[in-house]
């Protein structure tokens, strides 16, 4: 390699778009050959209702890929493409996990799961929520609830647990709602539990970079009477810091679905906590996760364990920590664990990567 292709700067592309593709096979060859030929590495994953990517490689190679895709499909004329600068994969662990040692190209159903079960009938994504630019959003919050607090604004948080550990946003007078699911599939099931504190209001809706919302608003929307004025941060979180580089109301770090594990603002506050000593912690880079469910679990590393079971909030809720910890004191095997498949790990595997299900990585 050049010295000049040894000194390029790094940098993640992540982009969605929702459209009907009329020739999918035509799309899905253009990325094999593509992405290919620019060296790019990560997800690209391709449905008949659009596309949802999260590729890196050198800037020049991700801009030129843009400029591809542009001539290639007037489709993505008005896509939002978003281009970070950052720093190559350092760690081998965490870039195998978030798919950044390899391509994947993948043709699926659908770009984000809504719903483990199927739904009677999927919510038009023509019918999503309001695009709102992080201006508007900033100045729907700055002004909340001072005109009409009888309908009043709700922040909601498209996001997973481990995700809003690290960071969400936060403004006076008005309510964060944090459904605190493992994963976006659980998202509808909340909604469904939770009518009661979404309808009537003016809902605000965000996620790291757009897609997540988009499904979840149309099907808020789609509970008719009550649930029209929903909203939706336009480039989700990453689009927002950018704008609000101090933070604005987000407090803490954007959790995101590539080697570069989290974005933050100039804002050094944490807001997370280790799990064990609940110290200020926000560091995901040890990948440690729940003995049980296999969520991703903030542990520090002065309390960093190999042979330690984890427990995170969702399963302690269940019950399932006070066993655990029995089983720890008994010295029981892991194997021993109720409702744990572990029978394919061993004592040095615990911790092996497991990329969360397909949920939306914008």
């Amino acid at each position: 390699m050049s010295d000049t292709k040894d000194t390029e700067q790094y940098g993640v592309l992540l982009y969605y778009k929702y459209a009907h593709i009329p020739n999918l096979d035509d799309l899905l060859t253009f990325y094999h050959s593509n992405c290919s030929s620019l060296c790019l590495l990560g997800r690209v994953r391709l449905s008949p209702d659009g596309v949802n990517v999260t590729v890196g490689g050198f800037l020049s190679s991700l801009e030129s890929h843009i400029e591809a895709l542009k001539a290639h499909n007037t489709l993505f004329h008005d896509t939002d493409f978003k281009l970070a600068t950052c720093h190559h994969p350092l760690n081998d662990k965490v870039a195998e996990e978030c798919g950044f040692t390899s391509l994947s190209i993948r043709i699926v159903k659908e770009l984000v799961t809504l719903s483990s079960h199927p739904l009677l009938k999927s919510p038009e994504i023509s019918n999503a929520g309001r695009h709102l630019s992080a201006d508007e959003f900033h100045s729907s919050l700055l002004n909340a609830n001072k005109e009409s607090p009888e309908n009043g604004f709700v922040l909601l948080d498209a996001r997973n647990l481990y995700e809003t550990r690290i960071g969400k946003f936060h403004a006076p007078n008005v309510e964060t709602l944090d459904p605190q699911v493992r994963q976006y599939s659980d998202f509808s099931s909340w909604i469904d539990d939770n009518g009661d504190r979404l309808k009537g209001k003016n809902i605000l809706m965000y996620c790291t970079g757009g897609i997540r919302c988009e499904m979840a608003s149309a099907y808020i929307k789609s509970k008719g009477a009550g649930f029209e004025n929903v909203f939706q941060l336009f480039g989700g979180i990453q689009r927002y810091l950018e704008q609000f580089p101090d933070g604005g109301f987000f407090k803490g770090k954007n959790f995101v679905f590539d080697h570069r594990i989290s974005v933050g603002s100039s804002d050094p506050n944490i807001i997370g906590t280790c799990l064990i000593c609940r110290c200020s912690f926000d560091d995901y880079s040890s990948r440690c996760r729940c003995t049980y469910c296999r969520m991703l679990v903030l542990v520090c590393c002065n309390c960093q364990n190999e042979s330690a079971q984890y427990v995170c909030e969702l399963c302690e809720k269940q019950g399932k920590a006070v066993r655990s910890k029995q089983l720890i004191e008994d010295g029981e095997s892991k194997t021993s664990l109720p409702g744990v498949e572990l029978q394919n790990f061993s004592s040095d595997t615990m911790f092996l990567p497991q990329v969360p299900r397909g949920d939306g990585k914008m």
